[in-house]
């Protein structure tokens, strides 16, 4: 017989079942199911086969346009499907009192409204059946999840486009699948499906495709099929591709990428690129353009460019384009401002067997000294008088007291040069005369004039990228023939150009007078202006031409005996007196308290004047001393004006004289002392001159014409 149990045991066993029932009530509590996405739109091909085919832009109802070719891509496609191919995976999420959460994905029941729309799996997989809407929803212990619209739409058709091309060997089109659609929301209207279809090449020995529709020809044939079909394979697209033999599709320009100074030149050349990757040689003309003619010129025919100022062009600066084809090609031209880094000059009787040196020497104005002689020994040459620097930077002329041209090639890195190997060209009848040359701006011609032959020898320059050929030596006459002006040269001593290239200028020391020339830019030939002469005071020996349109002349003595400089203003208008010069002002500007003007020289602004006087021999303990004057000069005119502070010093029978490019440094070689003096400009007044520490410094023997190298280091 059982007992009952006692009251205290029954209150017991109700406080622990209180106890657990409290404990029951503060247990988190399932409030809502959530269903994820909360909308969806996936299509299936018009012949259901299951599967989800993708999701589309929700609501797109657009009106194809047609798709045309521009380069590798239509001009104008319909937007793209935006969603990858595949099953619409939907998530249940579960939300509970306490604020956690937890993925029912797997554990909770799934619907579809509709299952000729859409079914879906036990995990959340919605696979779409056919056109329409239906809603998908889920339950979780009870709770319901708000059910979340689904539409599917229907692909009638995959077009390709282009649906034919043809393309070269090496080359590639982009082809794209243009899917059409039925909408459940209602409408018709075309999408990009390329993303959403497999691609295949019918030959892929031929061609082949990448999954974003791109094809490459491989090798020539065809047509092949390039196809586009869809994930669940019902639809398929297809394109016709033939592929021919190599073709060029664009010219490659070198250098790609380049730095020079102002004032010095740079060759461009180009090459067609074929569709395989391959170069080949041009197959026709090419035309060259620069797209900032103010920062850089650039000739049309030979592709030689000229850095003007400072600054870096827009990209692409430099464009090659080819007749016929009407390929191009580009590179980018940046122009910095120029600075000597180096200095040449000629020693006449220089060398163990006194036939001649060429020195050289590092330059940097911001240094103490500001010129430093090479560590080597000067290179030894043929009884050189002149130093002339091709503006390319990479080519260096000198003329020998025997009439020849020899050309050495420069290391734009460090300044060093060495013979070219190539042949000296015959610039003078006449051993042992008196020879100086000048380069045009551009690099193209050269021209000497010799004190004995009273003619003039014009030279056209090969610049090519050919080491071997660059900077060879055609005489602009057919034959080795100097062209002998009417009226002709008397006693030529001096020889220039303008600063455009366009016109040369000759100081006849007998004739007292300036022949002048128009240069034919194609040829190089050189015809006497309509006024062929202008008359200088007497004696004229050097002369150079500034920035602004200006030349002037150093005279050794007039009537009386007064030295003086003659400057003339270069005619721009270009009418029939283009080039020719003008006398400034009434006439010659005496330079008092001078000996033997033999030279001048103008900063690179214009604004000042440097006039050498010179001693001819060394002089007796009475005799005045070499000298060089500074005067102010008016830019726009061309008047000299006031002197600026006392003469300074040179050595004995100073020579050349040149000017770096910023306009600090002033050099002047002494021919009987064998040395270079130096002088900052503008360091004791605006122009005026002060002697460097050290103020010399050595040459080898007989040094004439200093000249600064301002080509910069990778030029």
């Amino acid at each position: 017989m059982m007992r009952k149990p006692s009251r205290l045991a029954l209150l017991g066993t109700a406080l622990v079942c209180a106890t657990i029932l409290a404990a029951c009530n503060d247990a988190p509590r399932l409030q809502f199911v959530t269903v994820a996405p909360i909308s969806g739109q996936i299509y299936v091909s018009s012949t259901p086969v299951g599967g989800i085919k993708g999701a589309v832009r929700h609501g797109a109802h657009l009106a194809l346009q047609s798709p045309g070719t521009t380069g590798r891509h239509p001009a104008a496609l319909p937007p793209p499907v935006t969603a990858a191919c595949g099953s619409l995976q939907y998530a249940a999420t579960a939300l509970f009192s306490d604020g956690s959460t937890q993925d029912a994905t797997s554990t909770a029941k799934w619907t579809s409204s509709d299952t000729s729309v859409a079914s879906i799996s036990s995990s959340g997989l919605a696979s779409g059946i056919g056109l329409g809407t239906t809603n998908i929803g889920a339950t979780f212990n009870g709770v319901s999840a708000t059910s979340e619209p689904l539409a599917v739409d229907q692909l009638n058709s995959i077009k390709v486009s282009p649906s034919t091309a043809t393309v070269a060997q090496g080359s590639s089109v982009q082809f794209t699948a243009i899917g059409n659609f039925t909408f459940a929301a209602g409408g018709t209207s075309d999408l990009d499906v390329s993303s959403q279809v497999t691609w295949a090449s019918s030959n892929t020995a031929v061609a082949t495709v990448d999954n974003t529709g791109n094809a490459t020809a491989v090798s020539a044939g065809g047509p092949i099929n390039i196809t586009a079909t869809s994930c669940d394979g019902v639809m398929v697209g297809t394109a016709q591709l033939t592929v021919g033999q190599v073709a060029a599709t664009s010219l490659v320009v070198a250098p790609a990428t380049i730095t020079i100074s102002t004032g010095t030149t740079t060759l461009f050349t180009a090459m067609e690129k074929l569709s395989d990757g391959t170069t080949q040689a041009l197959q026709h003309p090419v035309t060259w353009s620069s797209s900032t003619p103010a920062v850089a010129t650039i000739d049309a025919n030979t592709g030689v460019a000229l850095g003007l100022t400072a600054g870096t062009s827009t990209t692409p600066n430099i464009t090659a384009t080819e007749t016929i084809s009407g390929l191009t090609g580009t590179a980018v031209l940046t122009v910095q401002a120029a600075a000597a880094r180096f200095a040449y000059v000629a020693d006449g009787q220089g060398g163990a067997g006194s036939s001649g040196t060429i020195s050289g020497y590092s330059v940097d104005v911001t240094f103490t000294p500001p010129v430093k002689a090479f560590t080597t020994a000067p290179v030894p040459a043929s009884s050189p008088q002149q130093v002339l620097l091709h503006p390319s930077g990479h080519l260096m002329y000198y003329i020998n007291s025997n009439g020849f041209l020899y050309i050495d090639d420069i290391n734009p890195g460090d300044g060093s040069f060495s013979d070219s190997k190539q042949n000296p060209v015959r610039a003078s009848t006449s051993a042992a005369s008196f020879n100086v040359g000048v380069i045009d701006p551009t690099g193209r011609f050269i021209y000497v004039t010799s004190s004995v032959d009273n003619s003039i020898y014009g030279f056209r320059i090969t610049q090519t990228a050919d080491n071997a050929t660059n900077g060879a030596l055609t005489a602009v006459t057919p034959t080795f023939n100097p062209y002998t002006p009417t009226p002709a040269l008397n006693s030529p001593r001096w020889i220039m150009t303008d600063r455009a290239g366009k016109y040369v200028y000759v100081v006849n020391n007998g004739g007292n007078t300036i022949s002048e020339f128009s240069i034919d830019q194609t040829t190089g030939a050189l015809s006497p202006l309509p006024t062929p002469t202008i008359a200088t005071d007497t004696g004229p020996f050097y002369g150079t031409t500034d920035v602004n349109g200006h030349l002037y002349v150093a005279n050794q003595g007039g009537t009386p005996a007064v030295n003086s400089v003659s400057g003339y203003t270069i005619d721009t208008t270009g009418g029939a007196t283009d080039g020719q010069l003008k006398l400034i002002g009434s006439g010659p500007f005496p330079i008092n308290n001078a000996t033997f003007i033999t030279n001048v020289i103008t900063d690179p602004t214009g604004k000042y004047l440097y006039v050498l006087d010179s001693t001819a021999g060394p002089p007796p303990a009475t005799a005045p001393v070499s000298q060089v004057f500074a005067f102010n000069l008016t830019p726009a005119t061309g008047v000299i004006g006031a002197q600026i502070g006392t003469a300074q010093l040179t050595g004995n029978s100073p020579t050349g004289m040149a000017i770096d490019p910023t306009g600090v440094l002033l050099a002047i070689d002494n021919n009987f002392d064998n040395s270079i003096s130096l002088f900052t400009i503008g360091s004791s007044a605006p122009g005026g001159l002060t002697p460097t520490n050290p103020t010399t410094i050595a040459t080898d023997t007989s040094p004439q014409f200093v000249v600064f190298y301002t080509a910069a280091k990778d030029q």
